[in-house]
């Protein structure tokens, strides 16, 4: 459904940047006049429209509701990213970094970060114009680690700085790393959890705990709930039973805004995601160690390129001897020497350019992959580009990702990552020839958006057939939730958020990837691989709100018909290919603009 408007003024329409000095939320309040005045001709989501509120009086289980996604990015899209133009500058030149590239630069780069990290105070660490080889010191290491609050790594700009790895023995690991202390991991209960008292089934930020003593003003904390035998139960997905210590759990790493000690009440700074029941065992604990004020931007990155010629089929990743192999040739009743020899493929597998884990008010922004000049097979990344792991309020901005050497099965050829990530914000982001451009994975994951990002051409590799069986931009597994894709654009590929059960596919099965994720004004230019730009068949309730272009199609239903009692209700789809007069045109940048006031 959805209505058409004919008011008086017209809309004011935002562009980046779009990070901005500002405030705090305005409660319950319904839009007002300024916030929401569409423009003549528009036509609107009926749940999002003047009586919208960000608190509403309806719940996760059973009401169609669209939440406030304004808080993702870099100081919940409160500050811009700040540039540091006082802060103090080490030239990586100074400490013997070599900008031709015909000596390694690896040991210089690290002792200037290390020298930030000691200093106390925000520093950019300098890479001026220039090739800089680097290498990993050690096998299992990432090439470049930054482990201290507050340190940018900044070049002078993606062509014209180039971070060039020059390793092809990946397996495992990055060319950044960036990483908080072993505390940080979020399902470590660090010092003891708190139970909530209260069921909580809509959107909320007052939290209801047992025992309010044992925390303080400003702590991060996690919000926590299992995928115990009662949410399993509640959502229908049996096929889950054994697995728990797999799926993770939904983890809501939150910021204490206020306490109010006679009624027992947190009060935090984003609102939570989903469902948190005392059933399911929701809980509160500290949590400490994660890493802030961390930026990357302004450079190239990339990959020298694999030598070998063959060994790159979907599951020639697999070590010759190993549990997951084991895994793989029982679920796919393979024989079980199938990866006895060891393929090209193994040297690279599940290696990123960038990992950013337990960090929190960071960025990447202006960093782009690039071809090395003697990468023959036009390579610029051996298998992943970013990720970001059980991080939150991290700003990816204006970064393109593409053509990996890799994308076979196992996580391989992801341009764009999300692994239990909270509050994100990709932003102008481009991925390009790969197996998946953006995905999302894992319990924790929500509250994150995709905003006028871009994936181009699906399903590709340089190496091998230059072909792979996974596509398309997607919510990869076990019920990520609450995210937003916001005027995104496909070309050659699609955005998906619907149930990945397959017959054959290492347990616990994908199956319900996203519940309550919002596709908002899509526009697809092409897709040789299916006739839509979105397939949404989401867990409890999905919805697709505005496509455009000439491939404007939805698809909500899926292949494997016993699963559609998981699924079901069938996803709401509203104004199928009139996105070009959907009011608002970016659903984020209006939430943002009516929660700041701007």
């Amino acid at each position: 459904m959805r209505t058409i408007l004919n008011p008086v003024c017209l809309f004011a329409v935002f562009s980046p940047p779009f990070l901005v000095l500002g405030c705090s939320p305005k409660g319950n309040s319904s839009l007002d006049s300024e916030s929401f005045r569409p423009p003549a001709g528009t036509w609107h989501s009926e749940l999002y429209d003047e009586n919208w509120v960000p608190f509403p009086a309806l719940t996760f289980e059973s009401d169609q509701l669209i939440q406030d996604f304004s808080y993702a990015g870099y100081a919940r899209g409160e500050k811009p990213i700040p540039d540091l133009g006082e802060a103090p500058v080490i030239n990586v030149l100074d400490l013997g970094a070599d900008p031709t590239g015909a000596a390694d630069s690896t040991e210089a780069i690290q002792q200037a970060i290390n020298k930030a990290a000691s200093m106390k105070q925000p520093v950019v660490v300098y890479m001026p114009e220039g090739f800089y080889r680097v290498l990993p010191p050690r096998a299992g290491s990432p090439t470049l680690a930054i482990r201290k609050n507050d340190i940018v790594l900044r070049g002078d700009g993606p062509g014209r700085t180039f971070l060039f790895n020059d390793s092809y023995e990946m397996r495992g690991q990055q060319i950044i790393r960036v990483t908080g202390t072993p505390d940080a991991e979020w399902s470590l209960e660090e010092g003891g959890t708190v139970e909530i008292t209260e069921d909580l089934m809509s959107p909320t930020v007052e939290i209801p705990v047992a025992d309010v003593d044992v925390f303080e003003v400003g702590d991060t904390v996690i919000l926590r709930a299992d995928p115990n035998d009662a949410w399993i139960s509640d959502h229908k997905e049996t096929g889950w039973l054994g697995y728990e210590d797999k799926l993770g759990s939904m983890l809501d790493l939150r910021i204490i805004q206020s306490i109010d000690r006679e009624r027992r009440v947190l009060t935090i700074d984003i609102p939570t995601r989903y469902t948190l029941k005392r059933s399911y065992g929701a809980r509160v604990y500290r949590k400490s160690g994660m890493v802030s004020g961390v930026g990357l931007e302004d450079f190239s990155i990339g990959n020298r390129e694999h030598p070998g010629r063959d060994g790159w089929e979907n599951l020639d990743f697999a070590s010759p001897k190993g549990e997951y192999t084991r895994r793989l040739a029982e679920s796919r009743n393979l024989p079980e020497d199938f990866a006895a020899e060891r393929k090209s493929a193994y040297d690279v597998h599940f290696s990123f350019a960038i990992l950013m884990q337990n960090v929190r008010d960071s960025w990447i922004r202006n960093v782009d992959s690039f071809q090395y000049k003697g990468n023959e097979l036009g390579t610029h990344l051996l298998s992943n580009g970013i990720r970001l792991k059980e991080s939150r309020s991290i700003s990816v901005i204006n970064s393109t990702m593409q053509k990996p050497q890799y994308g076979g099965g196992g996580g391989n050829g992801y341009m764009f990552r999300l692994d239990n990530s909270n509050e994100c914000l990709l932003a102008d982001c481009t991925a390009a020839y790969a197996r998946h451009g953006f995905s999302m994975s894992g319990m924790a994951t929500s509250g994150n958006v995709l905003l006028q990002c871009v994936d181009r051409e699906t399903g590709h590799q340089t190496a091998g057939s230059g072909q792979t069986q996974g596509k398309g931009s997607d919510h990869h597994m076990w019920f990520s939730h609450s995210n937003l894709f916001d005027s995104c654009v496909a070309e050659n590929s699609w955005f998906e958020a619907r149930d990945r059960y397959y017959d054959q596919l290492s347990k616990p099965k994908h199956n319900s990837t996203a519940a309550h994720t919002v596709i908002w004004n899509t526009t697809g230019l092409s897709n040789d691989h299916h006739p839509f730009v979105v397939w949404s068949m989401q867990a409890k309730y999905g919805y697709v709100i505005g496509t455009r272009g000439p491939v404007s199609a939805v698809r909500t239903d899926g292949d494997y018909p016993q699963r559609y009692s998981v699924s079901g209700p069938v996803d709401r789809v509203e104004g199928t290919g009139e996105g070009e007069t959907l009011y608002p045109q970016s659903l984020y940048q209006h939430q943002l603009k009516r929660r700041t006031g701007r």
